[in-house]
């Protein structure tokens, strides 16, 4: 009878030790089960601008949940081409930066689900060591985009989408638009 009671007392003693074993393991494995994304921000999300104006919009990262230093993320910035006439990049976040393309491509793929752009720009930075930015506060500023209006465009609203051409492995990738009234 002592026996079988011993036996009982060890079953549930190990029970109770697996229990805290997963139980622990699934607490501090927690940010693994949460979402990781990169983030980017278009500041200011809206603006009044005007006819042949130029104007400054900030492109700023964050990574919401997971490791903030990732491999790098690659960007299209997407535009109407009846609002605005160019777009450049100007105080560029150096680190990383593999490419820029300000020669502003057609959109036949709709890439940002929005009939209304039609052209975008592609900028992106990289890191083998997968430690990127290094040098970058975040939520940080990766570059000030400069917006020329058209000097003949329309009264009327456009947004400036930003969609991923490469983000880190197993990070989601979410942004937010700017949008522009045209006077």
């Amino acid at each position: 009878m002592k026996e079988v009671l011993v036996k009982t007392t060890i079953r549930k003693q190990c029970k109770l030790m697996l229990f805290i074993a997963i139980s622990v393991a699934i607490m501090f494995n927690a940010n693994s089960l949460l979402a990781k994304t990169q983030h980017i921000t278009l500041e200011p999300a809206s603006d009044v601008s005007f006819s042949g104006e130029t104007i400054a919009v900030k492109i700023l990262y964050n990574v919401l949940e997971g490791k903030k230093k990732t491999s790098g993320i690659g960007l299209r910035i997407h535009f109407n081409s009846k609002f605005i006439d160019a777009m450049t990049l100007t105080d560029v976040y150096g680190e990383g930066m593999i490419g820029q393309h300000y020669t502003p491509q057609t959109d036949v793929e709709n890439l940002d689900g929005d009939a209304n752009t039609d052209k975008f720009i592609i900028v992106a930075w990289a890191s083998i060591t997968r430690n990127w930015p290094v040098f970058l506060d975040m939520p940080g500023q990766l570059a000030v985009l400069s917006v020329k209006i058209k000097a003949d465009a329309p009264n009327a609203e456009t947004k400036i989408n930003v969609t991923s051409s490469s983000n880190a492995a197993n990070y989601d990738f979410e942004s937010q638009s700017a949008r522009l009234l045209i006077q």
